[in-house]
């Protein structure tokens, strides 16, 4: 009995263990068939075996079918992958079982193989052993892959002591992955490559110092960028930025100081003045302020973008105090950054500035004025524009009316129409035909019937501006919106006679249609014709469209019946112009669809072909 009752227990037992190796051995069997699906499923389902799959592919790697090698790597690199989601032992386990195909008795590909697929999911049990293969010259390159992917402060430590006794091109190799890694452990080491090594491996440990951005580095890397070496400045840049996005401004301030003594071009220096902005420290203020007397537009450029980006709990008041040790050129640079911080004591400087005995500093206030919503510039504008000589007025005026723009956009539409209407009485006594534009432009923007009488003063000259015609249209619009439809009509109607520009006839058309007036009238009455039926777009091949007829041109064509050209079905559209000098906008009717060039220039082939119904 005890035979009976043990027996059936050990064949249990069997059959349970024999399951798993047997299905092993079917997906190992499917990797290597020569049919793709049965390939790709058990591609598929080996990563499930773990570990314990990993011995067996080797002759799979190295296989002479290169489908079932690439299947081979697959499965290893899934398997890395799926074993940094499993716990810690199971990861081990897999880590364990790609280590043993890194021995020297395997052949390369498979060490290649299993190395990489540590790089996936080594951690620092890998990395003793990934160091040592540091060594072998068939899978160093592999190896170093790998530590750089694994990434850890052993990692590093690992990669700095093979750079330490490396030599030539195997050495910046090395240094050039201590820097892709980014840890302070390779420091050291590529501090002692950039004093002792040669031009080559300075310039590579330069690079990879300014990936790691360690403050130690700074002395070394401007000796570098005095000595000439590659990448040095863009290192010591770059590790200024590093240094403050750990918030270490007073390091960070001396990277970009020593990058700015030691810089040689116009970029070189405008990259040192902004990182200075950048620190927000107060010592790089005075050095910003002193660029912008700078004799080359960029370097001044940049030292004002980055005035404008610093950041100082008491940055206002040192502006104050720089402003008044500023010589006027500085002064003059000073006053736009002020003006584009919005510093509430700007208006004051401004002001004071306005008085100058230097030209440019006189102007350049002047000219800043109209960009700040100030009663005080605004009186002290009016001032130069009706006083002074005529570059002064010129700017001052200019200003004002920018002023005025700047109160319309901000809804003060009564004080802005009162500035440009003024500002256009002065324009137009001065002779500024420039500034004469610009107030009626301003009008126009506002669009207020109250400007009409002055509006029409100009409507009645021989050859109006463009902008007495836009100011015309604008209030027309906002009589229209009143429901002053009859004011507004007349308007437009007396606009549409002094021959008003196409776009704004449009515009002036589409007003008049909307009050249920027939902007097709102006247009007839000039004699156009102001009705046609358009057919296409139509093809159009080696652009002999106008040498060919695309229907029965002899007659009248039935416009009810569609006509078909290239396997496609076109119908006949009407067109009733609106536009003001006849014009048939062929863009318009078919927008949004390939036109030909012959589609594109309609106007003499439709009047010589059709006759209006």
């Amino acid at each position: 009995m005890r035979k009976l009752v043990v027996l059936p227990l050990l064949l249990w037992g069997c059959v349970s263990v024999a399951q798993q190796p047997q299905d092993l051995q079917t997906v190992l069997q499917q990797l290597q068939s020569q049919d793709n699906a049965t390939r790709l499923q058990a591609i598929e389902r080996a990563p499930e075996f773990g570990a314990s799959i990993i011995p067996h592919l080797p002759s799979l790697l190295t296989h002479q079918d290169w489908r079932v090698q690439r299947a081979g790597q697959i499965v290893l690199e899934n398997i890395a992958t799926r074993a940094t989601k499993l716990g810690a032992k199971e990861r081990r386990d897999v880590v364990n079982a790609l280590l043993a195909l890194t021995k020297p008795n395997q052949l390369v590909s498979v060490r290649k193989a299993a190395v990489s697929a540590l790089g996936i999911c080594g951690t620092d049990d890998a990395v003793q052993a990934l160091a040592s293969l540091l060594k072998d010259e068939q899978v160093r390159d592999d190896a170093l892959a790998a530590l750089k992917q694994i990434g850890s402060p052993a990692a590093a430590k690992a990669v700095a002591e093979a750079a330490s006794t490396a030599k030539g091109e195997w050495q910046r190799a090395l240094l050039a992955t201590l820097g892709e890694i980014g840890r302070p452990e390779g420091v050291s080491v590529l501090l002692t490559a950039l004093k002792t090594g040669d031009t080559q491996t300075k310039s590579v440990a330069a690079m990879a110092l300014g990936r790691i951005g360690d403050a130690k580095a700074i002395p070394l890397l401007a000796a570098a960028v005095q000595q000439r070496i590659p990448s040095a400045f863009d290192a010591l840049i770059r590790t200024g930025e590093l240094l403050l996005q750990r918030k270490q401004i007073s390091p960070a301030t001396q990277a970009f100081e020593q990058a700015l003594k030691l810089a040689r071009t116009e970029h070189e220096k405008c990259a040192a003045l902004i990182g200075l902005g950048k620190t927000g420290s107060a010592k790089a203020l005075p050095i910003l302020v002193d660029a912008l007397d700078a004799g080359e537009v960029t370097i001044r450029s940049a030292a004002a973008e980055a005035l404008i980006a610093y950041r100082h709990p008491d940055a206002s008041r040192g502006f104050s105090q720089m402003f008044q040790r500023a010589n006027p050129a500085e002064k003059a640079q000073l006053l736009k950054v002020l003006v584009a911080r919005r510093e509430p004591f700007v208006g004051k400087l401004l002001q004071q500035s306005a008085n100058s005995p230097t030209v440019e500093l006189r102007l350049t206030a002047l000219e800043l004025m109209g960009q700040i919503d100030d009663p005080n510039l605004e009186r002290t504008l009016w001032e130069f524009a009706l006083k002074g000589d005529e570059k002064t007025k010129t700017v001052a005026l200019r200003s004002y009316l920018q002023l005025a723009e700047l109160r319309a956009r901000k809804g003060k539409t009564e004080l802005a129409r009162s500035m440009f209407e003024q500002g256009l009485r002065v324009a137009e006594k001065a002779n500024m035909a420039e500034l004469v534009s610009k107030a009626l432009s301003g009008l126009a923007l506002i669009g207020d019937p109250k400007s009409l009488p002055i509006v029409q003063g100009y409507l009645k000259r021989p050859d109006p501006p463009y902008e007495a015609f836009a100011a015309a249209v604008a209030i027309a619009d906002s009589m229209a919106q009143r429901g002053n439809k009859a004011e507004a009509t007349e308007l437009l109607k007396n606009a549409f006679a002094k021959r008003m520009p196409r776009d704004l006839g449009f515009q002036a058309a589409q007003i008049l249609a909307r009050l249920g007036e027939d902007p097709s009238v102006m247009p007839r009455q000039l004699g156009f014709i102001v009705r046609w039926w358009l057919l296409g777009p139509l093809p159009n091949p080696n652009n002999r469209a106008f040498d060919q007829a695309f229907i029965d041109e002899t007659g009248v064509p039935n416009l009810s019946e569609p006509v078909r050209l290239d396997r496609r079905q076109l119908r006949w559209q009407e067109y009733r112009i609106i536009d003001p000098q006849g014009i048939v906008d062929l863009t318009r009717v078919f927008r949004g669809r390939k036109m030909s060039p012959a589609t594109l220039t309609p106007s003499s082939w439709l009047k010589t072909r059709w006759k209006p119904s």
